[in-house]
C-alpha cells in the first residue's frame, strides 16, 4: 500500500508498504480522508524528534475511513461501517484514564508516533485504541472527508469546557488559523454573544471574515486590539480569551484584554526555545483570573463533536478548504503551511 513515512527533517517520502493486518480485538481501516495538523508541519520540520514517533514514522492523526478487516474478538463493529478515529491511544487504567481525563494519561501513546497514522491507504487501529473508545461510528448524512476533523475540533472543544464557555459570553480568539476558526464557531455554538478573531496575517483575518460567527475581525499587527476590545465590550474586557496561536506576545496580549474573572486559555503550545511568556501577577491578582491551558482531548469530546454535527451547530465542511490525493502530498502539506488554507485533507483511496 501506500504511505506517507517521514525519515527526518524535511525528508517525507511516499513509499510502497506492507499492508497492515487486524490485531486480536482490533481492526484495520481503509482510510478516505485524513486531514494534516498543524503539528504534522512541525514534524516534518524537526524530523519527528519528539513524542516517542518510530522512525520512519507514517504520519497522521486526524482521520476517518471504513473498516475492512476485525480481528478475532473485536466485538461492536461491523465490516463496511464507516469510522472516524481518535488520535490518542490511553491506558485506560491510571489515575487520569479512570476520572475520564484520557488525554492526560500518564503513559499514552497516539496514532502517527508509536501506532503508525493515517497518511496511508490503511491503517491498523489496536485492541487497547478500540477497547477504550477511539473509533466512532460516522453520522448518518456525513462522509468520512466531512468528519475527519472531528478530532481537532475535539481538541477545541476540550478548551472551550475548560474556560467555561457559556451564554452571553464576549470571547476572543488569538490566532485565526484552522483551530483559531474552529474555536469561533464552537464560542458561537455554545452561546457567546461576541467573537472576536485577531490574527497578524491580512490572508488569515480575511479567511476569518467569511464566517458570520465572527462577530469582529481584527489584523493586531496594524490595529489596536486593546482599543477595540474596549468599544466592543464596553471597557469591560473578555470574558474568555482563546490563544489559539504559538505566539508569546499573543499569550501576554491574552492578559491585557481580558476583563475581571475572566478565563484565559493557552490554547496553542510555544515552539522550543522560544522566550517566557510573562505575566504580571499583579494584574491576574486584582482580576482574579483564571489562566489555564488545553492538551489533546478525551473520546468523549469526539461523540459530542459528532452530535454538533449532526444537529448542525457546527458544519465542519466551511472549515475544509483543500483535498488532494496521496500522490500530490508535496502541494498538499505546501498549501497547509502557507496560510492560505484552513483544513487540508489528502484522500489515500481517491
Amino acid at each position: 500500500m501506500k504511505a506517507l513515512r517521514l525519515y527526518g527533517p524535511n525528508d517525507l517520502r511516499l513509499d510502497e508498504v506492507e499492508k497492515p493486518t487486524a490485531p486480536r480485538g482490533g481492526m484495520v481501516v481503509k482510510v478516505e480522508a485524513c486531514a494534516i495538523c498543524g503539528s504534522d508541519l512541525r514534524n516534518v520540520k524537526a524530523g519527528g524528534s519528539a513524542h516517542k514517533m518510530i522512525m520512519p514514522a507514517i504520519l497522521g492523526h486526524e482521520l476517518a475511513g471504513e473498516i475492512v478487516e476485525l480481528g478475532e474478538g473485536t466485538e461492536g463493529y461491523e465490516i463496511g461501517q464507516k469510522v472516524v478515529c481518535s488520535a490518542i491511544i490511553p491506558c485506560g487504567k491510571c489515575r487520569y484514564c479512570l476520572a475520564g481525563l484520557q488525554n492526560q494519561c500518564v503513559d499514552k501513546n497516539a496514532l502517527s508516533y508509536v501506532v503508525p497514522g493515517g497518511f496511508a491507504e490503511y491503517i491498523m487501529l489496536p485492541a487497547l485504541h478500540v477497547a477504550n473508545g477511539g473509533v466512532h461510528p460516522v453520522p448518518e448524512g456525513f462522509t468520512c472527508e466531512d468528519v475527519c476533523i472531528a478530532e481537532p475540533c475535539s481538541c477545541a472543544l476540550n478548551g472551550q469546557e475548560l474556560s467555561n464557555v457559556h451564554l452571553g459570553d464576549v470571547v476572543a480568539v488569538l490566532g485565526a488559523g484552522p483551530l483559531g476558526i474552529i474555536h469561533c464557531l464552537i464560542a458561537k455554538a455554545m452561546g457567546a454573544r461576541k467573537v472576536i478573531s485577531t490574527d497578524i496575517m491580512q490572508n488569515r483575518v480575511d479567511q476569518a471574515k467569511q464566517f458570520p460567527e465572527i462577530d469582529v475581525c481584527v489584523n493586531t499587527a496594524k490595529e489596536d486590539l486593546m482599543e477595540i476590545v474596549n468599544r466592543e465590550t464596553d471597557g469591560f474586557g473578555c470574558d474568555v480569551v482563546i490563544v489559539a496561536s504559538p505566539s508569546v506576545k499573543a499569550q501576554e496580549q491574552a492578559i491585557d484584554i481580558a476583563g475581571k474573572r475572566a478565563r484565559v486559555n493557552f490554547f496553542g503550545g510555544l515552539p522550543k526555545g522560544s522566550p517566557k511568556c510573562e505575566v504580571d501577577s499583579n494584574v491576574v491578582h486584582y482580576k482574579e483570573l483564571f489562566i489555564h491551558g488545553t492538551s489533546d482531548s478525551c473520546n468523549l469530546h469526539i461523540d459530542k463533536v459528532l452530535e454538533m454535527f449532526k444537529s448542525g451547530q457546527i458544519d465542519p465542511r466551511r472549515v475544509i478548504t483543500h483535498r488532494y490525493p496521496i500522490d500530490q502530498y508535496k502541494e498538499a502539506f505546501d498549501m497547509a503551511a502557507s496560510g492560505n488554507a484552513l483544513k487540508v485533507i489528502i484522500t489515500p483511496n481517491a
